[in-house]
């Protein structure tokens, strides 16, 4: 598969050479000899649209145009607009424009409309939320953060910085719902590169697709996605930022960018350190210290001991960039590590005190991408290969508990009596290598009409070795290979008069998945190792559509409805020894019927004051879909298990203002009926839900307030002071499903979380230093099984724009 992505790559190249293509470029004055700096230029014709600003000195450019007639629209708010008539035939062709002044009173006559990036991702008809980081990515928070601020969303971490985060899209969950830099998959990046690690500054916005996802994310996102679309400056730059905080917790991160703007050479680097002590306090029913052998347990408040985080990584591009040939050819490349204390198992209930992990990921990459690589025909190419290390290290039996040190009677330490913490001692070591590829190709058969195609494969690899195991079992060798295929097809159109637009899409899904694991059968004085194997292949399709209709430039109504198919990741299917997780060789693919209809009202202005909202209702029929869940008497693993039918129907709903470009207040709030039409067991015979019950663990209302104040020039000249607060309430949920779980645990409670705090930026424009306050009422928090999040914690930053 990867030849064959070449060989388009090669083949495209040579029909690119072939082709009739040439430059549209020139200047644009004004009457009175001086450039027009951010003059409008627009190139159309009945096939292309082309935008572009006039420079400094008044030049623009516009690069590999195919051979034709076009017109030339030229808009100015200081002059009057202008149209020409040109003929593009040869290679290059200059044109000089002048446009004419006119007085201040002609300027309310001058209207330019453009739409923005977001603007033009909304009227696609997908329920989509967009998170803009231009004015809070120099604020100390983190990514998540923003996405937990989003109506519909929930991010669910299992502790402080570094610890294992769900994405709750609409009631769907874990890798139903997946996560894009740049529309390539997360995965490929390693666990050490993961959302929190990428600093907001580096991000230019976050989309966030609910239920439906566009068909060229490639990818099998069965309830949804959130794509993290990176800053793509041009410009040459260099900013570095530090901060420090509760907890023990450092953040460091540095990025710059040069391109020779003669040839188009691209350099393009970032770098972070991420540390973390974890040790916040800890208390509840799963808290409990016994003080002598036979006496009942006592609640006690801890502190985090054993949950250390360290994480490096630099990730860096050469090539070229918006050159004649190509508007990217970049090489890629990435190196991270990263080393963990493990502080808890599935729960709070039970405590490591000498459980670690430690891995590292490399990856390599190649970035192609040409618009118009023959007439009206774009082509992308992205293939990376990647390997991931991971090491679990667990080799000493003493038992702790959460007073911080090993358990102990009359000076004899309590040992665990499989000789470690989580089990039988292990160095156990994963190789994991994986190679993806992703081809796109669209063609423009008339602005109004076009036709997409991608394909997205994915192979995976692990080899594992454990010197702890005895040699017997060690010469039993296991086998894990997964390979997934999809293949997509998308048309897009535009009807009267460009108000409603209609894209239609196929998904083909094709997997092929190898296990040989080693198992044991018998007692524990009398087993027996021997290989189980299986093989699985599926092959599915799924369908579906998107819809927006404009009634008005600012009101627009949209719905989106596909059958989707979520196959299931490697890492689900082969488990993850570091994080507590069996395998569970057996798991189905998911599938669901997802429905959204919405309405969407923004920029209604009456004097300073903007409003806008947006409301979407969405229905989601899915059969098989899997939950990781805690198993055992003291829940201290996790497995995937599919549930059987799940039936989820709901709404959120989103209210922005902002007064005067000052104050900015923002609303939202969802809520979603999941139930199980049928009862579904664990893999321990118990019911996870009795019939139609909701979801276990699952948080089903939410509520996010923010505000925002923003002013210049408060403190000191060409300043800008920027305060802000975020309140989320979190309604209780279950933890199990209802007929599980001892008195008093079987509830997450009601959660309401308060941070604040403020961004101060010198003049210049050079510094820029923040202070945030998060969990200022030091609540109690929960995400998953009652995994407990910080408490009130203290967080200051630095941001040094170098160049």
């Amino acid at each position: 598969m990867v030849k064959k992505h070449l060989i388009i790559v090669f083949l495209c190249l040579n029909i690119y050479a072939f082709a009739q293509n040439g430059n549209i470029s020139g200047y644009v004055m004004f009457d009175n000899n001086k450039p027009a700096l951010g003059a409008l230029i627009v190139l159309e014709n009945t096939t292309i649209k082309k935008e572009i600003s006039a420079g400094v000195s008044g030049a623009f450019s516009f690069k590999n145009i195919p051979f034709g007639e076009y017109t030339l629209n030229i808009y100015s708010l200081s002059a009057k607009g202008k149209t020409e008539k040109i003929y593009l035939n040869s290679k290059n062709k200059a044109i000089n424009l002048v446009l004419e002044l006119t007085h201040y009173q002609d300027l309310e006559q001058v209207t330019v409309n453009t739409k923005t990036a977001k603007k033009k991702i909304k009227e696609k008809g997908f329920a989509v939320s967009i998170i803009e980081t231009k004015n809070i990515a120099l604020q100390s928070v983190e990514t998540n953060q923003l996405l937990d601020r989003t109506a519909g969303v929930r991010v669910r971490q299992s502790g402080g910085l570094g610890s294992h985060a769900h994405y709750n899209l609409n009631g769907m969950s874990g890798n139903s719902v997946k996560i894009f830099i740049d529309g390539i998959p997360i995965r490929n990046f390693g666990p050490s590169f993961s959302l929190n690690s990428i600093p907001p500054s580096l991000i230019n916005r976050i989309e966030i697709y609910k239920g439906v996802v566009p068909a060229h994310l490639s990818d099998d996102a069965m309830g949804g996605a959130i794509n993290i679309v990176l800053n793509k400056t041009t410009s040459n730059q260099l900013r570095a930022s530090t901060s420090a905080g509760s907890f023990g917790t450092y953040k460091s991160d540095i990025n710059g960018t040069y391109r020779n703007d003669k040839n188009g050479f691209t350099v393009r680097g970032s770098g972070f350190i991420n540390y973390a002590d974890n040790d916040y306090s800890v208390w509840g029913d799963q808290v409990a210290v016994q003080l002598s052998p036979g006496t009942p347990d006592v609640y006690i408040k801890a502190k985090r001991f054993h949950d250390r985080y360290r994480s490096q990584g630099i990730k860096a591009e050469i090539g070229y960039t918006n050159t004649d040939w190509a508007d990217k050819l970049l090489f890629g490349a990435l190196l991270s590590n990263m080393d963990k204390q493990i502080q808890t198992a599935a729960t709070m209930e039970i405590v490591y005190g000498n459980r670690f992990s430690k891995q590292n990921t490399k990856m390599y990459n190649i970035d192609f991408a040409k618009s118009n690589i023959i007439k009206n025909l774009d082509a992308s190419v992205f293939v990376s290969f990647s390997e991931l290390n991971r090491k679990t290290i667990d080799t000493i039996a003493t038992q702790y508990s959460w007073l911080g040190h090993p358990t102990s009677y009359y000076n004899d330490p309590d040992v665990w009596a499989d000789g470690a913490e989580a089990g039988r001692p292990t160095l156990q070591r994963d190789i994991d290598q994986t190679l993806n590829s992703r081809g796109n190709l669209k063609y423009a058969f008339n602005p109004k009409n076009n036709l997409q195609f991608n394909h997205l494969l994915n192979t995976f690899t692990r080899d594992s070795k454990d010197p702890k195991l005895p040699a017997i079992e060690n010469a039993l060798k296991e086998e894990r290979k997964y390979m997934k295929n999809i293949f997509s097809l998308s048309f897009e159109n535009l009807a009267f008069n460009k108000k409603l637009r209609t894209t239609v899409f196929a998904k083909s899904y094709h997997m092929d998945r190898t296990s040989k694991i080693r198992t044991r059968t018998g007692n524990s004085s009398n087993s027996e190792i021997e290989i189980e194997e299986n093989n699985i292949k599926s092959d599915d399709l799924g369908y579906g559509t998107a819809l927006s209709y404009a009634i008005t430039p600012k009101f627009s109504v949209f719905g989106s409805a596909e059958k989707a198919v979520r196959l299931p990741e490697a890492g689900e299917v082969f488990g993850n020894v570091a994080a507590n997780v069996n395998a569970s060789v057996n798991l189905s693919p998911e599938r669901s019927k997802n429905y959204n209809i919405g309405i969407s009202y923004n920029n209604f202005e009456i004097k300073n004051h903007t409003f806008g909202v947006t409301s979407n209702f969405f229905i989601r029929d899915t059969e098989d879909l899997i939950i990781q869940l805690p198993i055992g008497n003291d829940e201290e693993f996790f497995q995937n298990s599919n549930v059987g039918k799940i039936y989820t129907e709901g709404f959120d709903f989103e209210l922005n203002y902002s007064y005067d470009k000052t104050l900015f207040v923002s609303a939202n709030t969802s809520f979603f009926n999941a139930r199980d039409y049928n009862v579904t067991y664990d893999v321990d015979g118990n019911p996870i839900t009795p019939s139609y019950q909701r979801l276990p663990n699952t948080p089903y209302f939410t509520m996010n307030y923010n505000v925002r104040f923003d002013k210049e020039n408060l403190i000191q000249k060409k300043s800008k002071i920027s305060c802000y607060s975020n309140l989320l309430y979190v309604h209780e949920f279950f933890r199990h499903g209802n007929i599980l779980g001892g008195a008093g645990k079987t509830i997450i409670p009601t959660q309401i979380a308060l941070d604040t705090g403020f961004a101060y930026t010198f003049p210049k424009n050079t510094i820029t230093l923040s202070f945030d306050v998060r969990n200022v009422l030091n609540r109690q928090l929960f995400d998953n099984y009652a995994l407990q999040k910080p408490g009130r914690g203290f967080y200051g930053k630095l941001t040094y724009k170098i160049l």
